[in-house]
């Protein structure tokens, strides 16, 4: 690379972060004529791309950006004022630059594109003369996001991370022409930051994924030695792993607001075309995603958010007469949680009516008149997901055909994640994303069938049932050739994973292992041959001849050598409706429904601290349970240990930390131990008996966390206290940090 296309380079690198600065400040401007702050930043950012177009022989974007440079002094100098006209000429401008800036990254020219009459219409504005109603705007096909104006995406000349932001270095003092006086001020993060290639954090993120591997093989192969120097040493090398696992990832990751930052001039263009007035809200912008994951929720936020605009948001006067405020508001909120981002997108508009829904899905064939009639809101919501279906009635713009939400929610399925949507007719409308923090290295469960292996990412996995004996017979029932078993009272459909495969059925067992597992709102039971351990994985994409079984999501390679597929459980979930095809729809709906949380509800396990005082702890904070012998207790320091899968596990006595002794305790042989995971590290929580599984919703106003407690549940008729178990583990770990 010569050192001319060296600075080409760089040049194009910061005028994107400065163009993607622009947009979002020319939006808040318009909102806020009077910020004089806003104005000069503008003014800045504009000079210092006009001028280095000057230095590196840009001609085209330099007449481009000195025109809308002088525009803005006029306004800077109070000569003229902010308007809706001037701030569209001056976005405009941002498209040609934007799309000059396009070309040079393709082929290092600036276009074949005249922009003689954008440069004339900014110069007539800065002279003051007068100007149309309106300037012509160029159309939105609604079919087709990335005919928005919102900036490129980046090519190969630009692989550059955005995870540094550029500090400008300059300050303007003074400008009278392009002889403007420049000071410079310190640059205080020299040598602290640096910028580092895409591909270079793929390559280390692919090295971690080796290295976890490595670690995987060598705990295998450790699993029957009684060599403590050598634990330890894996205990160590475990340490490293997660801790660069862990490092590489926050390097990769980056906040949503890079995607965020588009879309204020996204909805300013589109509102004015569709005649509504919409402000935008935004919580949690600093929440982080994987690089990968940035540019792939794109596409689906944005056909959300347009769908908003377009379909749900009333003009000011349709909402004046239903006695909302005339502006309509589109609220953004992202959030990191249990190694997911929560994302909802909300709007006030007048939403769609639950009957209308339904008589289309009838009319249309896709439900029956009997199934519209006892189909809940929450479903009804859903039927908007499927293909071809769309509700234009109240459009502000003529749409193109296309899929709609079900488009949406196929993006979103392909990263991993969930679509869910709740309606409130004539009020507002919700959309809930969950996605993965990122897709590289997931913890996932290990099950088999007919001596093949593969993995279940623990995201979707609920709860785990051992049924044995007569136990299994009694508890499941089939209706209509299709097997359910009736769990804490609803009846949860069972998937055979055989059956989903379509590999031989394995022989004839007198106990069933069942994996619970969540896809989207439905519950189901996948039923396998054996349950294994967690482990963490590398995902490794699928080879292109296997990329359209759709129960499949990627591969992954175990310690000891061996390829494992990994499930793709919404795939599964769509095959199991296959799969009952055959039950009659009505009972099928019916089921299926029974089988759903509600939203207030969650599972909880109910342990015993003595003879007489019950526990109770989220199933969501238990990785597994384990029966454990009084003699396997080791002593470590001040703490109590356990061997556990190769490593040193503490103990915590629950009834002890609760001041509430046992009496019994001396007397026993064995002891029940709640297994949690808490930041890659298992900690034990010991209590006297583990005593069912129940589903109960969590009353907070006895929460308090001096007493490590979340609040109360009521189960047979009796209160039960739900402790914190994140905040037990979290207090631990602060007092004995892992070596």
């Amino acid at each position: 690379m010569t050192e001319e296309s060296s600075y080409i380079n760089e040049f194009l690198e910061e005028v994107t972060e400065t163009l993607n600065r622009l947009d979002r400040q020319f939006i808040a401007l318009e909102k806020n004529p009077s910020n004089t702050d806003c104005l000069t930043e503008i003014f800045r950012d504009l000079h210092t791309i006009k001028g280095s177009c000057g230095l590196l022989g840009f001609n085209k974007l330099e007449s481009i950006t000195h025109s809308g440079e002088n525009l803005l002094g006029k306004l800077r100098d109070g000569q003229l004022n902010v308007e809706p006209v001037i701030v569209t000429s001056l976005l405009k401008m941002m498209d040609a630059v934007w799309k000059t800036v396009d070309c040079l990254k393709k082929n290092g020219r600036e276009g074949d594109v005249d922009y003689s009459t954008l440069i004339d219409t900014l110069v007539s504005l800065e002279k003051g003369e007068p100007q149309p109603d309106s300037l012509p705007t160029e159309s939105l096909e609604l079919g087709n996001v990335s005919s928005l104006p919102v900036a490129p995406k980046s090519t190969d000349l630009q692989k550059q991370s955005d995870i540094i932001p550029t500090t400008d270095n300059q300050d303007l003092v003074s400008s009278e022409d392009s002889k403007q006086t420049i000071t410079t001020k310190e640059d205080k993060s020299e040598g602290k930051n640096i910028r580092v290639n895409v591909e270079l954090l793929d390559s280390l993120m692919n090295l971690v994924g080796e290295v976890v591997l490595a670690r995987n093989q060598f705990s295998r192969l450790l699993h029957n030695n009684n060599d403590s120097i050598i634990h330890g040493t894996s205990q160590n090398l475990s340490r490293v792993t997660t801790d660069l696992q862990e490092t590489v990832l926050k390097a990769r990751m980056q906040p949503i607001k890079n995607v965020w930052d588009k879309l204020p001039r996204m909805i300013r263009d589109l509102s004015m075309k569709c005649g509504n007035n919409i402000r935008l809200e935004m919580e949690g912008q600093d929440s982080e995603l994987d690089k990968s994951l940035i540019g792939a929720i794109q596409d689906p936020v944005m056909n959300i958010i347009r769908n908003a605009i377009v379909h749900g948001i009333e003009t000011p006067e349709e909402r004046q007469l239903a006695g909302k405020p005339e502006e309509g508001v589109i609220w953004l909120r992202a959030s990191n949680q249990n190694g997911q981002i929560h994302l909802e997108i909300q709007d006030d508009g007048r939403s769609l009516d639950f009957h209308s829904i339904k008589n289309q899905a009838v009319n249309e064939k896709r439900i029956t008149s009997e199934q519209a009639e006892i189909l809940s809101d929450k479903d009804c919501g859903k039927l908007l997901f499927l293909k071809g279906f769309s509700s234009t009635k109240n459009s502000l713009m003529k749409t193109t055909k296309g899929n709609g939400l079900t488009h949406t929610r196929e993006m979103i399925e392909k990263i991993g994640g969930t679509l869910d949507i709740e309606i409130q007719p004539g009020v507002q409308t919700n959309l809930k994303i969950k996605i993965p923090l990122t897709l590289a290295i997931i913890p996932a469960l290990i099950v088999s069938n007919d001596s093949n292996s593969f993995a279940i990412p623990q995201v979707n996995i609920r709860e785990l049932l051992w049924l044995e004996g007569k136990q299994s017979l009694q508890q499941v029932e089939e209706i209509s050739g299709s097997q359910f078993y009736r769990l804490r009272g609803n009846l949860l459909p069972l998937v055979q994973l055989s059956h989903a495969l379509k590999t031989d059925q394995p022989e004839h067992r007198s106990d069933l292992n069942i994996v619970v597992l969540q896809a989207d709102d439905i519950s189901f039971g996948l039923v396998v041959e054996q349950i294994h351990n967690a482990e963490e994985i590398v995902v490794k994409n699928l080879d292109s001849l296997l990329k359209n079984i759709k129960v499949f999501s990627g591969a992954t390679m175990m310690g000891d050598g061996e390829i494992v597929l990994i499930l793709d459980v919404m795939g599964l979930a769509q095959n199991a409706m296959m799969i009952s095809a055959e039950s009659s729809r009505d009972e099928l709906m019916e089921t299926i429904a029974s089988s759903k949380d509600t939203k207030e509800s969650q599972a909880m396990l109910i342990v015993s601290l003595n003879d007489e005082q019950r526990v109770a702890i989220r199933l969501s904070d238990v990785t597994r349970l384990e029966e454990v012998k009084i003699s396997d207790i080791e002593t470590s320091g001040k703490e109590s240990v356990l061997q556990y899968r190769g490593e040193l596990m503490p103990l915590i006595n629950i009834p002890q930390l609760l001041n509430a002794s046992d009496d019994h305790q001396e007397t026993r042989d064995n002891f029940e131990v709640v297994v949690h995971t808490h930041e890659g590290q298992s900690l034990g929580l010991q209590v006297k008996n583990i005593l069912d599984i129940v589903q109960a919703k969590v009353s907070q106003k006895r929460s308090n966390q001096a007493l490590n407690l979340l609040g109360t549940i009521v189960t047979d008729n009796s209160v039960v206290d739900v402790i914190d178990v994140t905040l037990i583990a979290r207090n631990f770990f602060k007092m004995y940090p892992v070596k």
